[in-house]
């Protein structure tokens, strides 16, 4: 009896490995990215005029050349937000957006000098 239990728990397990492994190599379930979901690239890296400085929220109001404005999160450890004051000039980069974070979100920010 026992070792019948044991082959039972053991095919289950190799089946359930099996069926991990051909669901990522086809692109099931796990790994797989929903085609018709139009993509949302990450804005090219530009360079922007401080608007505000939320350093509680570590959020920045950008302005662009062009006048758009846009709030942009920056992530702990990307930039000392205290060095920044509006109408200082950045070059962000940006991280692509998801669903998990909507959010425009700074990879890396310089100083542009003024």
């Amino acid at each position: 009896m026992k070792q019948h239990v044991f082959w039972v728990i053991a095919v289950t397990l190799a089946a359930t490995v099996a069926m991990d492994a051909t669901a990522q190599m086809s692109g099931g379930a796990r790994g797989h990215r929903d085609i018709s979901t139009p993509v949302n690239p990450a804005p090219p890296p530009a360079l922007f005029t401080v608007v505000s400085v939320d350093e509680y929220a570590r959020n920045l109001s950008l302005q662009a050349a062009d006048g758009r404005r846009q709030t942009v999160l920056v992530p702990e450890g990307v930039y000392e937000l205290s060095r920044l004051k509006p109408g200082d000039r950045v070059r962000v980069d940006f991280i692509v957006p998801d669903a998990a974070n909507p959010q425009p979100a700074a990879a890396a920010i310089w100083p542009a000098g003024q």
